[in-house]
């Protein structure tokens, strides 16, 4: 059964918020964007709200729907994870920098540290920072191994 989720990528001044996941938890020690797997019955809107306040202190508005990813690990039949995707420069509250997830920090667009990331980001990011919507496939060998295939569908937002 495919894991629904969300990502949030939150900008001020040229600058994106990226969570350092702990060691221990799914994707650790790698850098992301705040979200989370969506509750039953969730619309993606309001799980990444909720996500990012749990994650990060903070309450996002104006969100801008950027897409979807659907991440296939070594079985191409069905994704293993489908992330929906917003971003905003609209925020208030006082940035939690340490929780359980891991720590925050404020990079630099052009410091975005890609080679400390899940691989896949190298392919979308840069394009979901200049505005556009994305839908994509990104096919992993088992165990979120290396990426063997990918599609990345891109348009502009309205």
């Amino acid at each position: 059964m495919t894991i629904l989720a969300t990502l949030c990528y939150i900008k001020k001044d040229n600058q994106l918020l990226l969570q350092r996941k702990t060691k221990e938890l799914f994707g650790g020690d790698k850098y992301n964007a705040p979200g989370g797997k969506l509750m039953e019955q969730e619309d993606p809107e309001q799980g990444v709200i909720r996500e990012v306040e749990e994650e990060t202190g903070l309450k996002v508005f104006n969100l801008i729907n950027q897409g979807i990813l659907h991440f296939y690990d070594g079985d191409e039949s069905s994704p293993a994870w489908s992330v929906h995707l917003f971003s905003t420069e609209q925020f208030q509250g006082e940035l939690k920098t340490k929780v359980r997830e891991g720590t925050h920090e404020w990079i630099n667009f052009n410091d975005i540290p890609y080679s400390k990331m899940w691989e896949d980001d190298k392919y979308f990011l840069s394009t979901v920072l200049e505005g556009k919507h994305v839908v994509g496939h990104f096919y992993f060998e088992k165990g979120f191994g290396p990426i063997y295939k990918h599609t990345l569908e891109v348009k502009k937002i309205n």
